[in-house]
């Protein structure tokens, strides 16, 4: 029997711009928007090999997820602001 590993990835992400910024999640395409001056914290887990792919685009930052992960979003206040 083949035990699967669970993976827990943290991450702060900090928008040091006037403007808000668009982060997508990925492979989902779920969004939320960081305010400006803004920070969140962000946890992605679940079985897998827990690599996280970080992209700068036009629009914002896209996160790519590993497949079969969950992902939680709070505020610099610890608020829930997603979960996906």
């Amino acid at each position: 029997m083949k035990m699967i590993r669970r993976r827990t990835v943290h991450l702060k992400v900090c928008n040091l711009t006037e403007s808000p910024l668009n982060i997508s999640f990925e492979p989902l395409g779920d969004q939320a928007d960081l305010p400006a001056k803004g920070t969140f914290a962000v946890e992605i887990s679940g079985p897998g090999d827990g690599l996280v792919e970080i992209c700068v685009e036009e629009k914002g930052l896209v996160v790519g997820e590993w497949a079969g992960a969950k992902t939680r979003v709070r505020n610099m206040h610890g608020e829930n602001v997603a979960t996906y």
